[in-house]
This record gives C-alpha cells, sequence and structure tokens, in this order.
C-alpha cells in the first residue's frame, strides 16, 4: 500500500513538472482586454493576448446567403491572434487560425490601436453619465483595414 502511495506522488510529481506553464500577461495590455464590437461583428482580447475576432463574411456572399449579400445572411468566420506586445497605445501579434484564409492567413500581423477622447454623441453609459470620454479599437488584420470596435463607453460609434 505504501508503495502504490509513493508511486502515485511521484506520478503527481510528474505531472506538474511537465505541465505548460500558464500564460502570462502581456505588460500594458489591461486596456485592450475585454469584449468589443462592431457592426455584424465581434472582438475578445484576453490578458495573455489572445484574441479571437468574429464577423458576419459577406465575401463567401451570395452563394451561402440564400441569394442575398448582406450581413444578416452571412456564415459567421473567426479569426484567432496573439497579440505579443504594448507599445504606447498600440498592441502588436500575429493571426494564429482563421476559418476564411483569403481574408486574414496564418502569421499574418495584427495591429489594434488604442482610440482615445472619443466624445459626445458616440459615447454612453457610464461614459456619457460621467461626462468622461469612451474608448474604441481601431484594428488591422489580413483584409481588414481600420474596423472600429467599441465597448461600454462608446456603443454608438461602432454601429450595431
Amino acid at each position: 500500500m505504501k508503495t502504490k502511495k509513493i508511486a502515485l506522488a511521484g506520478l503527481g510529481i510528474a505531472a506538474l513538472a511537465f505541465a505548460p506553464a500558464a500564460a502570462a500577461d502581456v505588460p500594458g495590455i489591461a486596456p485592450f482586454t475585454g469584449s468589443w464590437h462592431a457592426h455584424a461583428s465581434g472582438l475578445t482580447i484576453n490578458s495573455d493576448g489572445s484574441g479571437r475576432l468574429t464577423y458576419a463574411d459577406i465575401s463567401a456572399c451570395p452563394s451561402a446567403c440564400s441569394g442575398h449579400d448582406d450581413y444578416a445572411d452571412a456564415p459567421l468566420a473567426t479569426v484567432d491572434f496573439t497579440l505579443i506586445s504594448v507599445l504606447g497605445d498600440t498592441a502588436t501579434g500575429s493571426v494564429n487560425a482563421a476559418s476564411n484564409p483569403s481574408n486574414d492567413a496564418v502569421g499574418e500581423p495584427v495591429t489594434i490601436k488604442l482610440v482615445t477622447d472619443i466624445g459626445y454623441p458616440f459615447t454612453g453609459p457610464p461614459a456619457s453619465v460621467s461626462d468622461n470620454n469612451g474608448v474604441a479599437l481601431r484594428v488591422s488584420m489580413g483584409m481588414m483595414r481600420d474596423w472600429n470596435y467599441c465597448n461600454d463607453t462608446t456603443h454608438n460609434y461602432c454601429g450595431g
């Protein structure tokens, strides 16, 4: 019985030794983290720099869109990326995976700029309530150039 306990303890220690390290937070990334939105699109950035962009892929229309060429019928596309550095108001990284590689190829650069001081009429609660200006992200990756993404401080700036 004692031998089994020692063997199990040894296996537990070995498992810890070979477990992948937890991803560390990217220094300076805090203002970029969270959930962001734009017209027919969403963006999530985590503190370890990982992120996912989703969008209505109208490049698949009209064949995939019931004969229409609009956001409502377009299939959802995804882009997974990792941000590795932040310098001032700009975070950079690269694409890890994409459901439509003709829009976003693996390895392509990702640049996300923090846009501040967005004022009335584009701000919404809590910014408009506290008289603070809102923030947005300007995202460029692959075929997407300077797409604006908003959080709750600027819900009127980026569309629905």
